[in-house]
């Protein structure tokens, strides 16, 4: 008699439950590499001068949970930037992008989001071939204008997700991709260039014997200005003796015949 009124009470306790805790929440960045972003010109003019970006890489993993996620810093600052990640399950295997449909990246427009989720699926493609990838539920409120919208669409297609709408806005609808080998780990090399630390160091040692080089051209042109320079005063000076000497001819000269 009494179950029935019970059950109404338990459900209400099942949906006000609070939500399982993330074990990922204290998760902190284990690695850290640089990337270039190249200048960018339009109509010959320099739009964009060439940058530095830093990325943390954030890599855990908790029982049958793994997280992969990857973090913009410009200038090395945390927290300009929304991060992307990929969250797998090895019991079900599966695994799941985000926040892909929000991203907020700077400076924008020159590539970073293609290029992190590239890194991504690369490093899917390289132990997850054979894992599901769960659909990216897409909503009108996450892009507020045209140009939003169509960022979002190119960044997905690059890496080979297939889009269906369920409005005529084309702002409603899914993101998704049979398995992680339909993936595509590509991005605009025209705007971005991951940078290793031995491709930093090559570029250090050039940079330096650049440096070396152009201070021994300097000096070499010092030298030579002030052997000119001194050759210069002795040729005024060779000038002004010899002005002098015909002065004292014509003077000398001068005082013969008036003599």
């Amino acid at each position: 008699m009494n179950s029935p009124q019970r059950a109404p009470a338990e459900a209400e306790t099942a949906s006000t439950a609070p939500a399982p805790p993330d074990p990922f929440a204290n998760a902190r960045p284990s690695d850290l590499y640089w990337t270039r972003l190249k200048p960018v010109f339009k109509a010959q003019k320099q739009t964009h001068a060439e940058a530095l970006v830093q990325i943390a890489v954030t890599h855990e993993q908790r029982g049958m949970l793994e997280l992969l996620r990857l973090e913009a810093r410009p200038d090395g600052i945390a927290g300009h930037c929304t991060p992307v990640e990929v969250l797998i399950d090895h019991k079900h295997k599966r695994l799941r992008f985000g926040p892909l449909q929000t991203v907020q990246l700077a400076p924008a427009q020159r590539g970073l989001g293609g290029f992190l989720l590239a890194q991504l699926c690369d490093w899917c493609l390289r132990n997850l071939v054979d894992y599901q990838v769960t659909p990216i539920i897409l909503h009108a409120h996450q892009v507020t204008t045209e140009e939003q919208r169509q960022i979002r669409e190119r960044l997905l297609r690059r890496a080979g997700f297939e889009i269906s709408y369920q409005n005529e806005e084309q702002t409603e609808g899914r993101a998704q991709v049979n398995d992680v080998s339909a993936l595509i780990s590509s991005w605009n090399n025209e705007k971005i260039e991951p940078l290793h630390i031995g491709e930093l160091l090559r570029r250090l040692r050039e940079q330096e014997a650049a440096g070396r080089q152009l201070q021994a051209e300097l000096n070499q042109r010092e030298a030579k200005m002030k052997t000119l320079q001194q050759q210069d005063a002795g040729q005024r000076f060779a000038i002004f003796a010899l002005v002098i000497f015909c002065l004292f001819q014509a003077l000398l000269l001068l005082w013969v015949v008036l003599r």
